[in-house]
C-alpha cells in the first residue's frame, strides 16, 4: 500500500511538472511574456504560483489602456489598480517602455502624475495617446527628457502643442506626432531644433491652420513620413541633407519645397484628387517632383482623371533611379515620359489598372534608352486584356532588349484568363533572355492550393 502511494504521489508530481512548464522558463522570458497582457492581468499574475508573487513588479514595458475598462462606472478602480501597480514595481528597476492611451476613463490630473513617474525611470520608449478634449497641459520632463530614444504622442484635435523656449530631447532618434496643434511657427522651429540626434520623424494628420510654414530642417533625419495634415494655407519646407527615406501621402499645399535632398534613396508619393481639382496644382506637384529626383527607388500614386504626368515640365531628370513603382495605372504616353526621364531603371512596377489615352499624338517618338538596355524586370499587377493594356504590353515586350522576367497577374474569369495568355504569348519578344510570367489571381479557388505564379 505504501508503495502504491510512493507511486502514485510521483506520478501526480511528475504530471504537475509537465503541466507547468511556464515556470521553468528564466525570469527574464516570463517578463517579456506577461508585459504583453493588459495591466489588470499582469497583476493577476501574482496569484499563479509563489515565485510568481512579485514578478509583476519587476516588469519594465507598462501599457495603460482604459479601453480594457468595459463601464465607464468601473473607471475609479481601473485608476486605483494602476496606481497601485505603479506603487508596488521595485525601485532599481528601470522603465524601458511607457505606454497611456486614455480618453474615455483616466481623470485628466493623473495623466502627469503617471508620466512623471516614468520620466522618473529613465524611460526610453513614450507612447502617449491623450484623446482628453483640450488636455493642452503636457508634462514640461517630456520636452527635456535627457534618457528618451522614442516619443510617439497623439492628442485630441482640440489640443494645442506649445512647445517651451527650452526644449532638448539630445538622444530622441525617433518621434511621432498625430492628431495635434502647434501653437506657432516658432513651436515646430523649437521642436525639430531640440531634437539633435534625431533619425524618423512621422507628423500624421497634424492641424496646421494657423502656421505660415511647415518647415523640417534637421541635419541627422534619415526618415520622414508626412500624411494627412488639416489646413492648405501654409506652406512647407524640408531641408533635409541625410534624408534617405521620404513618405509623403496628402492633399494640398499652398507651397512646396525640398532642399539638398542628395542622399534620397526611397520615395514614396500620393498626390489625391483634391489636388488635381484646384487650378494652380502644377507648382506643388513639380516642386514635389524635382525635390525627390535623386532617389533610387520611386512609389508613385496619382488618383487624377487625366494624364497629369503630361503637363509639361512636371517629370524631372530622375539620373540615379533604378526602380519605379507606379500605383497609379497611367497610360503609354506618360510611361514613355518616365522611362524617357530615368536613364538608370532596371526595374518597373505597376500594380493598378493601365488607362487609355488618346490625344491623337505620341509625347515621345524615341524610345528611351533605359527600356531597350537598362530594364531587366517588369511586373503588372492588374492586365485585363483591354487593347490599350495590350498597347502597353506589346511595345515594352518590344522593345526591352536585356528583359529577363515579365510578370502579369490577369484579372477575370478563367476563360478569360485562358485567352489573355495565348495573345501574350504571341507577342514577339526581342530579349531572348525573356522569362514570362503569370500570376494568378488571388481570389482564383482552382488554384488555392497550387503555387501563386506559372510561366505562361
Amino acid at each position: 500500500m505504501a508503495a502504491y502511494q510512493r507511486k502514485r504521489r510521483f506520478a501526480n508530481q511528475t504530471r504537475d511538472k509537465d503541466l507547468d512548464r511556464l515556470s521553468g522558463l528564466p525570469d527574464k522570458v516570463i517578463l517579456q511574456i506577461i508585459s504583453l497582457l493588459p495591466l489588470k492581468e499582469i497583476v493577476r499574475t501574482s496569484i499563479l504560483a509563489i515565485r510568481w508573487k512579485d514578478l509583476f513588479s519587476l516588469v519594465s514595458d507598462i501599457n495603460i489602456d482604459d479601453n480594457n475598462v468595459i463601464r465607464k462606472s468601473l473607471g475609479n478602480g481601473y485608476m486605483n489598480i494602476v496606481e497601485r501597480f505603479l506603487f508596488s514595481r521595485k525601485r532599481d528597476v528601470g522603465i524601458n517602455k511607457f505606454r497611456l492611451k486614455c480618453g474615455k476613463i483616466v481623470d485628466p490630473f493623473r495623466i502627469n502624475g503617471w508620466i512623471q513617474y516614468a520620466l522618473g525611470y529613465h524611460v526610453k520608449e513614450l507612447d502617449l495617446t491623450i484623446g482628453i478634449k483640450g488636455f493642452n497641459e503636457l508634462n514640461f520632463g517630456v520636452f527635456t527628457c535627457k534618457t528618451l530614444v522614442i516619443l510617439r504622442l497623439s492628442m485630441d484635435k482640440g489640443s494645442i502643442l506649445s512647445v517651451p523656449t527650452y526644449f532638448r530631447l539630445p538622444n530622441l532618434k525617433v518621434l511621432h506626432l498625430g492628431l495635434m496643434k502647434c501653437s506657432d511657427d516658432g513651436s515646430v522651429d523649437r521642436l525639430f531644433s531640440g531634437c539633435i540626434s534625431l533619425e524618423e520623424l512621422h507628423l500624421r494628420n497634424c492641424e496646421v491652420s494657423n502656421m505660415n510654414k511647415l518647415r523640417v530642417c534637421n541635419a541627422t533625419l534619415k526618415k520622414l513620413f508626412l500624411s494627412g495634415f488639416m489646413g492648405t494655407d501654409h506652406e512647407i519646407e524640408i531641408i533635409a541633407p541625410n534624408l534617405v527615406h521620404f513618405s509623403y501621402y496628402y492633399t494640398g499645399t499652398k507651397g512646396f519645397s525640398l532642399i539638398n535632398l542628395n542622399s534620397l534613396s526611397e520615395a514614396r508619393i500620393y498626390i489625391g484628387p483634391y489636388l488635381f481639382s484646384t487650378i494652380d496644382f502644377a507648382p506643388t506637384a513639380t516642386a514635389l517632383m524635382n525635390g525627390v529626383s535623386q532617389a533610387r527607388s520611386l512609389y508613385l500614386t496619382l488618383y487624377s482623371s487625366k494624364p497629369i504626368l503630361l503637363t509639361p515640365g512636371l517629370v524631372p531628370q530622375f539620373p540615379n533611379l533604378t526602380y519605379l513603382n507606379l500605383e497609379m495605372g497611367g497610360c503609354l504616353p506618360e510611361w514613355k515620359i518616365l522611362l524617357a526621364n530615368s536613364p538608370c531603371l532596371d526595374t518597373l512596377f505597376s500594380g493598378s489598372e493601365l488607362e487609355s489615352h488618346n490625344n491623337g499624338r505620341d509625347e515621345t517618338e524615341k524610345v528611351p534608352g533605359c527600356l531597350m538596355y537598362k530594364v531587366k524586370i517588369i511586373k503588372l499587377l492588374s492586365f485585363q486584356g483591354k487593347p490599350f493594356e495590350s498597347q502597353v504590353v506589346e511595345y515594352l515586350l518590344k522593345n526591352a532588349k536585356v528583359l529577363e522576367r515579365f510578370t502579369v497577374r490577369l484579372s477575370g474569369k478563367k476563360r478569360l484568363r485562358t485567352k489573355i495568355s495565348k495573345e501574350v504569348r504571341a507577342l514577339s519578344r526581342v530579349s531572348k533572355k525573356c522569362q514570362l510570367i503569370k500570376l494568378l489571381a488571388l481570389t482564383d479557388r482552382i488554384f488555392k492550393d497550387q503555387p501563386r505564379s506559372i510561366a505562361l
